[in-house]
């Protein structure tokens, strides 16, 4: 789990608007997922206690998060795959990653054995596959790694029976820190949402129902919505 930063960064501003701006973030998930009950009632599940850092709180990693796992083969946990939140909504499970700047979007498989990153290819283009989405087999570990874990585990869920999507909330003007502010408007997050499609090959019908953004002004709480390839 990496430090929150203090008055900047993804995880300062998600804990923030789940706490101080609740009614607003929930509004910008119902309408970014559209076609929902109005009476649907978000239920945001806890961190655990036990961690370290200054909260000492661990984050919610793998599939932690599901009552029974025991039976559930076939997964491929991840050192680092760690949900910055999760929530559940009617009988969907939400996997929640927060970025406030672009280098938080790259990332490459930490694995040095080749043998596991076989697996590890093998789990997310098997997956996916299997949900109608196409992904680059070889080239799902590099640069946008993160995306593809996540995306996989999701589709993972669902073809074991158990609804799940992922939601991406990207805060823009959300990372001001002394000396070093690396703001990023809706446009360069889109320019690169759109490399990362690119450079993984992602394509399909239903990527459009397992995976969805929202886009949150950090200082304004403005919410905005670009134009996505």
């Amino acid at each position: 789990m990496a430090e929150i930063g203090y008055g900047y960064g993804s995880e300062w501003h998600l804990m923030r608007f789940m706490a101080r701006h609740r009614k607003l973030l929930e509004e910008a998930i119902r309408k970014s997922i559209g076609g929902l009950n109005e009476e649907s009632v978000f239920d945001w599940y806890d961190f655990k206690f036990g961690g370290s850092g200054i909260t000492s709180d661990n984050e919610l990693k793998g599939l932690s998060f599901l009552d029974d796992i025991q039976s559930i083969k076939g997964y491929i946990k991840s050192d680092w795959q760690s949900w910055d939140a999760i929530f559940k909504l009617d009988d969907t499970f939400y996997l929640v990653e927060a970025k406030a700047h672009i280098e938080e979007m790259m990332g490459s498989c930490s694995s040095d054995e080749a043998k596991s990153k076989e697996k590890i290819k093998d789990y997310i283009f098997d997956n996916l596959v299997k949900q109608g989405i196409s992904i680059d087999r070889e080239r799902c570990l590099v640069d946008y790694y993160q995306l593809a874990n996540r995306l996989a585990t999701a589709a993972f869920l669902r073809n074991n029976g158990i609804e799940a999507r992922c939601l991406y909330i990207y805060f823009l003007n959300g990372y001001e820190k002394p000396n070093d502010i690396k703001n990023a408007s809706a446009e360069m997050f889109n320019d690169e949402i759109n490399k990362e499609k690119a450079a993984l090959n992602l394509k399909g019908k239903q990527l459009d129902d397992l995976l969805f953004q929202v886009f949150i002004d950090a200082k304004t709480g403005e919410i905005v919505k670009p134009n996505l390839q």
